[in-house]
């Protein structure tokens, strides 16, 4: 098998991760309760968060970066009071900018009918512990020729895994469009987890041989993006960097590789700002205070194995090799 030892972008790009908060209305069991249980709610000011983020832009502009990505996770993003205002705030202020979210759209039809039009990519993540499959369903059909890419994230609850698969196919046989991600689980999701062990062997090699699935039938307003990362391997070839992709082909250990960390910016549900979500840049601001020391950064990373979707394809190279 191919040795990955790059992940590049061919344009520099700016990738911000908003954590907003860790207030979810659903609570699976194999997510950290972090994530979930709604004590950090991050009511602060709306003009200071704007502020701030206008600076952090500013300051990678004057570094010629040209190009963000606005990426909202959570707890569940779409429930925070703020998550809309600040997305038309980054549509109007940086127009050609990709706007993603990462939910479990939970949100009524009514919702992503009024909204959609703010986002270029929805990352619907599927957990069947607590998602309607109906409506699942429902808002997929509707979306997936409404926005540039929507990726159905199927959590491969251990328990109930061919459950998820047979979900996955009824997707595949209903949608126009689709893009299916496999997704392996963590050990809970937390920016230390490991792996889940799934001990049956039937598991395991379905997720050797899936990854992801994608099929496009009907136009969607497709608007190209250089925010994008590209994965080069030691047999020469070299595509488009899928953190999922990764993550399948147990890519994702990174310790000792020289990491562009600068090129992501991660702010905690408390507002607490970071290069990357992994912690090996440590904490740098606030985005209710100071984020003056916000900036382009490179290290050495000392983490075992990158989990974060965002920060696997942060620009980054085996320097023991390339």
């Amino acid at each position: 098998m191919a040795k990955l030892t790059e992940i590049k972008a061919k344009e520099k790009y700016l990738s911000i991760n908003w954590q907003v908060n860790n207030f979810c209305n659903y609570s699976c069991t194999y997510c950290n309760p972090g994530n979930y249980i709604g004590d950090s709610p991050n009511l602060g000011n709306l003009e200071t968060y704007i502020q701030n983020l206008d600076i952090i832009i500013t300051k990678y502009e004057q570094q010629n970066y040209r190009h963000f990505k606005f990426f909202f996770s959570g707890g569940e993003p779409t429930a925070w009071k703020n998550f809309i205002p600040i997305a038309e705030w980054m549509r109007e202020r940086i127009p050609e900018s990709t706007i993603a979210v990462n939910t479990n759209l939970s949100r009524p039809l009514a919702w992503w009918e009024k909204y959609h039009y703010l986002f270029d990519d929805i990352v619907a993540s599927f957990h069947v512990e607590h998602a309607d499959k109906d409506k699942y369903l429902e808002k997929s059909l509707y979306l997936c020729d409404k926005v540039n890419y929507l990726a159905s994230k199927m959590l491969m609850h251990d328990e109930r895994f061919w459950e998820v698969v047979e979900y996955g196919e009824l997707l595949k046989q209903i949608l126009p469009n689709y893009f299916i991600e496999w997704t392996p689980l963590f050990d809970e999701i937390s920016t230390n987890a490991g792996p889940w062990n799934y001990t049956d062997p039937e598991k395991s090699e379905f997720l050797k041989l899936h990854s992801s699935e994608h099929l496009q039938t009907v136009d969607k307003p497709w608007r190209p993006t250089p925010c994008i990362s590209h994965a080069v391997w030691d047999d020469g070839t070299e595509d488009v960097c899928n953190s999922n992709d990764i993550i399948v082909k147990d890519a994702n250990f990174f310790e000792g590789w020289e990491c562009t960390i600068g090129d992501a910016v991660f702010i905690n549900q408390i507002g607490n700002v970071s290069m990357g979500s992994c912690g090996q840049a440590g904490m740098v601001g606030n985005i209710l205070s100071d984020v003056s020391l916000v900036g382009p950064k490179q290290l050495i990373c000392a983490k075992s194995h990158c989990t974060c979707g965002t920060d696997i394809i942060i620009p980054k190279r085996d320097i023991s090799v390339c």
